[in-house]
């Protein structure tokens, strides 16, 4: 009986070391760029599970709509951040690289033209054209306009149900940055 008892423990203790190993890359991402969601330099766009379903819900019934719909109720959230201020930017850009670094995530496609230069990395989804996270970093952009600013640096980051290729579509229509790249690179 003692011995039962012993391996219960030891299979508690090993449980409990796991998932804390394992908690703090759950939430990695998330606090690694709330930080700079309070800073006046920072302009930040997040889009909860709960705002997508309500647009969902109130689509229309236009074949557009339907197209809309079908879209955004499986995902989970949609958060953006740019800045214009390069010394923040340079922060982002570090953060980004510790994040990629941890997260499970593979480079989908890299784009330089003379615009910017964009990173488009996924973490793999239930089959071939859907991805669970879309992670994109938009930097060295060069005279490009975001609702009047012109911003350093540019990171957005799409979780839920992904399909790759309606996610062009849907970033053009919500008129997120590097959109346009997205689109290309689904296409």
């Amino acid at each position: 009986m003692k011995t039962i008892n012993k391996y219960k423990m030891k299979t508690n203790r090993l449980a409990m070391v796991i998932l804390m190993a394992v908690l703090p890359l759950v939430t990695f991402s998330q606090s690694l760029f709330e930080k700079y969601e309070d800073l006046d330099e920072v302009s930040t766009v997040v889009v909860t599970k709960h705002a997508f379903r309500l647009m969902a819900k109130i689509g229309g019934d236009s074949k557009e709509a339907k197209e809309y719909v079908d879209m955004v109720q499986t995902l989970d959230n949609l958060t953006v951040y740019t800045t214009e201020d390069k010394g923040i930017a340079a922060k982002i850009k570090a953060d980004v690289k510790k994040y990629l670094n941890t997260a499970e995530l593979s480079e989908l496609v890299r784009i330089k033209d003379d615009e910017a230069n964009v990173r488009i990395y996924v973490r793999e989804g239930r089959d071939d054209s859907h991805v669970k996270e879309l992670f994109m970093f938009v930097n060295s952009l060069n005279n490009v306009e975001i609702n009047g600013r012109n911003p350093s640096v540019v990171v957005v980051s799409l979780t839920g149900d992904i399909d790759l290729e309606k996610i062009g579509k849907l970033t053009d229509k919500m008129n997120i940055p590097g959109g346009k790249h997205l689109k290309k690179a689904s296409k």
